[in-house]
């Protein structure tokens, strides 16, 4: 029996429309899922035992800036991977211990922030380092990155919960003085690291936003500025998907606490919209400093020095700090 040409093209489009059909429910029913299941759901990952494994010493040279210690290192926990971490300490700490301070900066953030705090005080400062760096995406494939990414994202509320436990609970910490600053890509995971601590009862110091937004969706789109519309609102709409669970919006209305919120007039990465949206979803009590500046970069040393002078003149003032 003879088999037409039309009806083997019939066939198969047919074919390839239910592979697109299938394909296109079980992507609609991801994104339906992540888009409403609990925030919390996609966050809230047990860390097991907290263990230090590493802990270096290195050396730093800092002009005009007290002689201070400075240590490299790195916790390991039962499901939640390494957690790494950098700290500057007075070289002589009291045995009552002292102020602690964690920030969480940009996506490379390094020791160089040291630098720019040029007045540290007795406090001790714990940077917190980020579970994935650009450089895995360059030497690694998109196909198995962008999974990575995700998992890494999801982890940072989480891991940053169980460093401020560890933390909390070391020698050279003073008890209740530990609080948090979080600056531009740092600063978005704030809402929802409190969100988690306050689901478990873990209560948190007052703390400080700076150069955040609302919207995931948005900060995106405004980075894209290589993809050209409507890729870019499509781009962005999915990857803010890919790491709802982290959306600010989601965990604004649960901030437990009192917050500093600092953003930029003529900030070209932060939307108007996304910041004003965050400072109206923060509740009550809150401080809002607006200034006339773009967006913080390494390039601009005197914008993050101001940054951290409105930062530490806040938080001595609720006695968070010496």
């Amino acid at each position: 029996m003879k088999v037409s040409l039309f009806a083997i093209a019939k066939v198969i489009l047919l074919g390839l429309l239910s592979i697109f059909l299938i394909l296109f429910l079980v992507f609609g029913s991801w994104v339906l899922w992540e888009r409403n299941r609990d925030a919390l759901a996609g966050i809230d990952f047990y860390s097991g035992k907290v263990e230090l494994s590493h802990d270096i010493r290195y050396n730093l040279t800092l002009d005009e800036i007290p002689e201070r210690t400075y240590r490299h290192i790195v916790l390991t926990t039962e499901y939640l991977g390494n957690i790494k971490a950098i700290i500057s300490e007075p070289t002589v700490i009291p045995k009552e211990g002292i102020p602690v301070v964690i920030i969480l900066g940009g996506l490379e953030v390094d020791a160089d922030i040291f630098r720019l705090i040029h007045d540290p005080g007795e406090n001790i400062y714990v940077i917190f380092k980020y579970p994935y760096t650009p450089e895995y995406w360059y030497e690694g494939t998109p196909i198995v990155e962008i999974p990575v990414i995700r998992k890494s994202m999801l982890n940072v509320p989480a891991q940053v919960v169980a460093l401020h436990k560890w933390v909390s609970k070391q020698p050279w910490t003073e008890k209740g003085r530990v609080t948090f600053a979080g600056f531009s890509f740092g600063a978005m995971f704030l809402p929802a690291i409190y969100h988690l601590a306050d689901s478990h009862d873990e209560v948190l110091n007052p703390g400080v936003i700076a150069y955040a937004g609302a919207d995931i969706s948005d900060l995106l789109y405004m980075n894209m500025d290589k993809i050209d519309s409507p890729w870019r609102s499509i781009a962005a709409l999915l990857g803010e998907t890919a790491i709802y669970s982290i959306e600010p919006v989601r965990h604004l209305p649960y901030m437990n606490n009192e917050f500093l919120l600092i953003n930029g007039t003529r900030d070209d990465q932060v939307s108007r919209y996304s910041w004003e949206k965050l400072h109206r979803m923060v509740p009550q009590p809150k401080t809002v400093v607006i200034l006339d500046e773009g967006h913080m970069h390494p390039r601009k040393p005197e914008l993050t020095k101001k940054l951290v002078k409105i930062s530490r003149e806040w938080l001595r003032e609720r006695g968070l700090i010496n």
